[in-house]
């Protein structure tokens, strides 16, 4: 026998016990989800199933593997059923399948269903778990993204909800068809516009003369007339009273403006820009819709004479771009859009729990880690995936906006008369900022620079604070004992301001937030217990939470900013040390300004509270105000559906003054009490000077592109600047409520008619097409005939009755439909884009 060399030995002995090579291939693992069942009144919990099935070659190893994924909204407690495969939460809405003792592996071709059981309803394909990706225990750096599960529509879709035909068809009843010709032509709705049945022809051959002052304003519509007419229409730098388009000033309220059109000329009078830029979007609306479509030599505007203005200062709309990151050009289409229709201020909701947008000059740790999710998340070089963002750099989780990129964010506002008021969330929802700061220390110590690490820190290593936060963090709370989150809250400030310095618009508010700081902060942290040892006077939570903001307040008053922030700066942070009316009387001297938001389950009087005790308030109510709320119950509509809907009747229905007189049902369409009010707060009369305006909130949560962006901003938006800039309906102070709601019908038809006919037409082409939402129809059966109607007069429904999707070429329907079987129907634009699809079936 051949003997065994000592180095072959060793040889045979290291291949022996080396791990067998793994030839799983975890990208070859199929996901299927279907749902077991929503939840009931007898059981308060849905129940719903993960398949996993083994599509590749090689055996799936019974341990060694976990498979992470993301669902929100539905409790940080999901319970697997299952005794071979365990569900766990990580952070916020990060959970992931971990294979128990009992699972034995799978063969190829074998699978495995897990059913589990979680909070609240499932209402749409927004609820099933996504951006799932595959970890072994034997390389924890990577991971491999895995496909979008699959959804067992044949075992599902009996549970799921569609849309209701009949419900939409019965809102729709009230609904009439009114001829464009009949339809008030200024919109948002003016005080007064008067026809004089003149033409004026719009050509590359007028020229527009303008007082000194409103220079830009002249530059501005010469641009957007370039857009639709083809030459360029000159700019004379001098006011001349025989030039066709004439920019002057006149003794007019702040953005008031007077517009008129006759045979010979159009005049824009103003007694400020503001006034002049509104007067310009005025005539811009006087344009044909498709106009926008093609270039022409004439436009024929028909001639007009308005008078109008606002009713509310701030015409506001927030939107989250921390959730989930929109490209720089989608926050421009949305400030394009914005301007088109008057609203005036731009909240930007920059920073939060799941992602810092903006770059600050001198703390690079912020966006370098604070602006990217991914995996591995362990050593918080970067933050772990949420809403399905997955394992790498190249979706929505991952973004932010450069120093020149704001500033021409700003720049470009500011030319369109939209002030940006940047939001710092703080001392909540600040996780982002908190795991980039925690990464900054550990670098800066690395270096031997202790003062440098300790400069900007927001977090006690030392705090042992128990708490979970509405959205499922146990870390996202800055410390407000340590000097240092003053600094880093004061150098973030000083670097905006400087942005929107060379913006060319200074900044003159800044919103710090506020909201949902959960209950436990703070209360084990060795750094807090020091620091109330030189402030006695300090106890609760809230004590600290009043010298936090009083401190920021003195910082912002110290820059002579206005500190803005959402309603728990003064009616409490929804904790159990605070109480739901709780209006902090110091701060109203401290020009603060607040949204007021919660105005649910016993807060309805909030909105109406911080007005009448003197703070200036921005009514943001949740219930009418969300546009990240679906539209309308069915699986295939995107958004927050855990507590409600908002379709944009409700928002065109918000009486700011009195929104108790419309509040008919809840967000789920339940009939509400008819006591629900008795008891609350009215507005004073004389608080009504504290209501600023109203805000729209899009929360990016579900916003994963910006064409889900788009469908959930567009009509809403448009609903919103009627509020926002119309003066109060007369069905809004009508006390008799038969004519009242006579008065709502007649008014929301012509609303509708104005956005179906005109308005959503026109966005087909201007500002690079906006992927608005098509309504769904509505439909009937009724005599043995399909019946069907839309919500916004204009769309074309076309119809399938063999159960085929419907497309633009489908049958157009005209009248009732009188074929039996599977009647499938559609509403489309110009562009053939197509609604959600509604089946009903004519037996």
């Amino acid at each position: 026998m051949k003997s065994i060399t000592p180095l072959l030995l060793t040889v045979l002995i290291l291949a022996a016990c080396a791990p067998e090579k793994d030839q799983f291939d975890p990208a070859k693992v199929g996901i299927e989800w279907s749902l077991v069942r929503n939840i009931t009144d007898e059981k308060p919990t849905f129940r719903a199933s993960l398949t996993l099935s083994n599509n590749g070659d090689a055996a799936m190893r019974p341990s060694g593997w976990k498979l992470y994924f993301n669902l929100r909204y539905h409790g940080y407690q999901l319970t697997s059923q299952s005794t071979e495969i365990d569900i766990r939460h990580v952070s916020g809405d990060l959970f992931y399948l971990v294979p128990t003792v009992n699972f034995a592996g799978l063969k190829p071709g074998q699978s495995i269903s897990v059913d589990y059981t979680g909070d609240r309803r499932i209402a749409n394909f927004q609820d099933v778990p996504a951006g799932f990706f595959w970890v072994s225990n034997t390389d924890t750096t990577s991971s491999i993204k895995l496909y979008a599960p699959v959804i067992a529509t044949e075992r599902s879709m009996a549970k799921l909800p569609e849309p209701d035909g009949s419900v939409i068809f019965s809102k729709n009843k009230a609904i009439i068809d009114i001829p464009e010709v009949r339809l008030s032509r200024i919109f948002p709705t003016g005080i007064r516009e008067t026809n004089n049945y003149e033409i004026f022809n719009l050509s590359s051959k007028a020229e527009i003369t303008t007082d000194a002052s409103f220079l830009g304003e002249a530059d501005y519509l010469s641009e957007e007339l370039s857009k639709v007419i083809n030459g360029k229409i000159k700019v004379l730098r001098k006011s001349s009273p025989d030039a066709a388009i004439e920019i002057r000033r006149a003794g007019l309220p702040p953005e008031n403006y007077h517009l008129t059109i006759n045979r010979k000329k159009i005049l824009i009078e103003a007694g400020d820009a503001a006034g002049a830029f509104y007067g310009i979007q005025s005539l811009k609306i006087l344009l044909p819709s498709r106009s926008w479509k093609t270039k022409q030599d004439t436009i024929i505007i028909k001639g007009l004479d308005v008078v109008d203005g606002p009713r509310f200062p701030f015409r506001e709309f927030m939107l989250d771009v921390s959730r989930n990151f929109q490209s720089k050009e989608e926050v421009l289409k949305t400030l394009e859009i914005m301007s088109l229709y008057k609203l005036n201020v731009f909240h930007f909701h920059l920073t939060d729990d799941e992602g810092w947008r903006i770059e600050i000059p001198g703390i690079p740790e912020l966006t370098a880690n604070g602006a990217t999710r991914g995996y591995p998340f362990a050593d918080r070089k970067q933050l772990h995936p949420s809403y399905g963002s997955g394992p790498t750099h190249q979706d929505s989780g991952t973004g932010y906006y450069s120093v020149d990129d704001y500033i021409e964010i700003v720049r470009y506002a500011k030319t369109r008369h939209i002030k940006v008021v940047p939001e710092i969330e703080s001392p909540g929802h600040a996780r982002a900022a908190i795991i980039a700061m925690q990464v900054r220390y550990e670098k800066h110590m690395e270096q031997g620079d202790q003062d440098g690490a300790n400069r900007y820190t927001l977090s006690d290593p030392e705090d042992k604070s128990s708490y979970t936060s509405n959205q499922y963090f146990n870390d996202n709370v800055m410390n407000v004992a340590l000097p240092s989150t003053y600094t880093f809250i004061e150098k973030v400030i000083d670097e905006l301001m400087i942005m929107h310095q060379k913006a060319g618009a200074p900044l003159s508010a800044i919103h710090m937030a506020g909201d949902e700081v959960p209950f436990g902060s703070w209360g084990k942290s060795p750094a807090v217990a020091e620091f109330r040892k030189g402030h006695p006077n300090i106890v609760t939570g809230n004590d600290l939470w009043k010298y936090y903001f009083t401190e920021i307040s003195r910082i912002l008053r110290s820059k002579k900013l206005t500190m803005y922030g959402w309603q728990e700066l003064v009616v409490g942070t929804q904790t159990k040390d605070d109480g739901k009316h709780m209006i902090l009387p110091d701060l109203v001297s401290n020009d603060l300004q607040v949204d007021a938001w919660w105005n649910m389950q016993g807060n309805e009087d909030v909105p109406y509270q911080l007005p009448n005790a003197g703070y200036k308030t921005v009514l943001t109510c949740f219930d009418f105000l969300y546009f990240d709320l679906a539209y309308e119950p069915s699986f295939q509509e995107p958004g927050d559906a855990w507590i409600g809907f908002l379709d944009i009747d409700r928002i065109f229905s918000f009486v700011p003054y009195d929104y108790y007189r419309t509040y008919k049902t809840d967000v789920r369409g339940n009939p509400v009490p008819k006591n629900l009010f008795d008891g609350k707060a009215r507005l004073a009369e004389n608080s009504k000077v504290n209501v600023m305006g109203i805000q729209g909130a899009l929360w990016g949560e579900n916003m994963v592109s910006g064409d889900l962006m788009e469908y959930m901003l567009v009509p809403r938006l448009l609903a919103l600047a009627e509020r926002a800039w119309a003066k109060d309906p007369s069905w809004a102070t009508e006390q008799n409520e038969v004519k009242a709601q006579q008065q709502y019908n007649r008014d929301w038809s012509r609303f509708a008619n104005i956005l179906g006919k005109r308005e959503l037409p026109r966005l087909d082409f201007y500002s690079g097409k906006i992927r608005y939402r098509i309504p769904t129809p509505g439909a009937i059966v009724e005599n043995g005939n399909v019946m069907a109607n839309i919500q916004l007069p204009g769309f074309q429904i076309r119809y399938t009755s063999d159960g085929s999707e419907p497309n633009e070429a489908s049958t157009l329907y005209k009248s009732p439909v009188t074929e039996k079987g599977v009647i499938r129907m559609r509403a489309f634009d110009l562009r053939g884009r197509g609604s959600l699809p509604l089946t009903v079936i004519n037996k």
